[in-house]
């Protein structure tokens, strides 16, 4: 069985086997881990230098027990003693920050916020998220619709990226939203008349319109209305 060393020894183990001449020459990645050897840890430490975030100096520690004291002593110990140790202990410079992760911004999210905003039904309309054909992430955002998609493809997300594209050509963001937004409403007016015209069709050659859900609910309201006058008589 083979002997495994830990990730955090590798260089040492390394270091030793060419000492003993078992290794001829060293691997590529030793003289990048020789100018900066692993940490003997994975885990990272709060304060690597080993420095109390609530440590005190000297005259610091004088200074609050003097103050205790008066506070102690006088009557009305209860508010002053807070003001007094508040201000003693608030050492702003000793307070240690917590580490977060920087917020990450992308440049659609502003343009996002503002079109979903003025656009609040674009959020209602059904979306497929299974790509069927080619990479999506490769389009030419020159024109709002892309070549081999059909209008009712068309989303919100596809005019945010061509005004982000007219903006990368040197038009101010109100300048590009108009342009965007104006060439958005045209394809979504076509998409209504088709939508329209081929009803029409339809209703020519004679398909019969389809109830909505508000009145095949009113349909079934007035069947059973009728059918509890029917079975009134009976109780």
């Amino acid at each position: 069985m083979a002997f495994k060393v830990p990730p955090a020894k590798v260089h040492s183990y390394v270091t030793k086997l060419l000492k003993a001449n078992l290794i001829k020459s060293p691997p590529v990645w030793y003289p990048a881990a020789s100018l900066a050897p692993p940490s003997p840890t994975f885990l990272r430490e709060r304060d690597p230098s080993g420095a109390k975030p609530n440590a005190q100096l000297p005259f610091e520690e004088e200074a609050e027990k003097t103050l205790n004291k008066e506070a102690a002593a006088s009557t009305s110990s209860s508010s002053k003693h807070k003001e007094l140790s508040r201000s003693a202990r608030s050492q702003k410079h000793l307070r240690w920050k917590s580490e977060r992760p920087k917020t990450i911004v992308y440049p659609e999210d502003r343009l996002r916020r503002r079109f979903y905003e003025d656009h609040p039904w674009e959020l209602r309309r059904p979306r497929c998220l299974v790509e069927t054909s080619g990479d999506g992430t490769r389009r030419n955002w020159e024109t709002l619709l892309q070549k081999g998609r059909s209008i009712a493809d068309l989303t919100g997300e596809d005019v945010i990226q061509h005004q982000l594209y007219l903006m990368s050509t040197g038009k101010s963001e109100r300048e590009a939203y108009h342009i965007a937004t104006q060439e958005f409403y045209l394809h979504r007016a076509q998409e209504e008349t088709e939508a329209r015209v081929a009803k029409a069709q339809a209703m020519a050659f004679g398909l019969k319109p389809r109830r909505s859900a508000v009145m095949n609910g009113l349909k079934r309201e007035e069947e059973a209305i009728r059918q509890a006058e029917l079975n009134a008589p009976k109780f």
